[in-house]
């Protein structure tokens, strides 16, 4: 029989600040996209670009929305928003908008250093990058401090509900150059 794998429910995107410090602070309520993520991701762990270059923050998603006729739109109280549903040109191509429903704040940051020498990733992420499944085992992330939002994942189910199996370990889909490689089981550590 062959080998079952289980859906990826995590990813790692990288941001740049302001942006991160708007989902913060919930004045930015949508990461949007020129790609769509499968449909099983229910969390985006972001990696804070230079001068941080740390996994600092982790956000629950709900699916993608697109702009398809007859789709409605987002509402317009979140940065961006608008020009998504009014197809600004600055917003060509970002065809899919991902609700942001609750912030996490990672108790201890994981650097690049952490990401490579620990959970074998190879260069810092640039594009769309599968969280490894021992980072997935060892950060138990419902156990971080909740910046906003009301501690729901992003299929709005209970935050710690579906972690049992864990997310699929991949190595990366899209642009960049991060890759994530096959970790240990390890027991998991809060952090």
């Amino acid at each position: 029989m062959p080998p079952t794998t289980t859906p990826p429910t995590d990813v790692i995107l990288a941001i740049q600040d302001p942006y991160m410090s708007q989902i913060m602070d919930g004045t930015k309520t949508h990461e949007f996209r020129k790609y769509r993520l499968q449909p099983s991701t229910k969390r985006i762990w972001f990696y804070r670009t230079a001068p941080h270059s740390a996994l600092t923050h982790i956000g629950s998603i709900l699916p993608a929305q697109t702009r398809n006729v007859g789709d409605p739109p987002l509402p317009e109280t979140g940065l961006g928003n608008k020009e998504f549903n009014t197809r600004h040109k600055d917003w060509e191509g970002y065809d899919y908008a991902y609700e942001i429903v609750s912030v996490w704040e990672l108790n201890k940051p994981i650097g690049l250093a952490e990401m490579k020498g620990t959970y074998g990733m190879k260069a810092a992420p640039r594009g769309l990058v599968y969280l490894p499944e021992k980072m997935a085992g060892r950060v138990e992330w419902w156990s971080q401090r909740l910046v906003r939002g009301e501690g729901m994942d992003g299929g709005g189910d209970e935050a710690k509900e579906g972690m049992e199996e864990g997310p699929e370990n991949g190595g990366q889909e899209g642009e960049g150059e991060g890759e994530a490689k096959e970790g240990g089981g390890e027991a998991p550590v809060r952090v």
